[in-house]
């Protein structure tokens, strides 16, 4: 499969192992397509190709509002996520590298694992999650791409930066709400 190339179709995302530092990026019959490597305390992601070459890199920016570009090792744009001020998921924009923008709409009001994109000619892909809520990889994914708008390599950027703004939100939560303590979870 070549990453770059318009995609349309299901990518599996498997969330990390408790102390692994990656996880696979898999078609449906279970061939692995790409790679994910998380460096958890500078919180950054990479995209890996199937030998494990970096693709792409995402390292948020900003304190108060954070973004999450996502770029090639060269800096070429791959797509950006920016949260919203109030509502972090369905008030985000997206921008893809030819700077295309795309809606997100979290599908759920009682789950921050359930998300829709669209364009303005309508729904482009879902995600959902392929885990249970209470689970010890509770942000296993599956991305299902309608039309092919984006390229595998920015669909899997854009699934990875979700996951880091939705574990942002969970520590956000934890911390304000158990009176101070810890605030690590995600």
């Amino acid at each position: 499969m070549n990453l770059l190339a318009p995609f349309a179709g299901t990518l599996y995302l498997p969330d990390k192992e408790f102390l692994g530092a990656g996880s696979p990026v898999l078609l449906p019959d279970g061939r692995p397509v790409a790679g994910i490597r998380w460096h958890v305390w500078s919180e950054r992601f990479e995209v890996l190709d199937p030998s494990g070459a970096v693709l792409a890199e995402c390292r948020p920016r900003g304190v108060f509002r954070r973004r999450y570009p996502v770029r090639m090792p060269d800096g070429r744009p791959v797509v950006d996520l920016r949260p919203g001020s109030w509502r972090p998921v369905n008030g985000a924009e997206v921008t893809l590298a030819g700077g295309r923008r795309l809606r997100v709409r979290q599908l759920s009001m009682w789950s921050n694992r359930r998300f829709e994109f669209s364009a303005a000619e309508g729904p482009v892909g879902r995600i959902t999650p392929t885990t249970g809520t209470f689970t010890f990889r509770p942000d296993s994914y599956a991305f299902e791409l309608f039309v092919p708008v984006l390229s595998g390599l920015q669909a899997v950027s854009l699934a990875q930066a979700l996951r880091m703004v939705v574990r942002a939100m969970r520590r956000r939560r934890s911390s304000s709400g158990s009176g101070g303590g810890g605030g690590n979870g995600g």
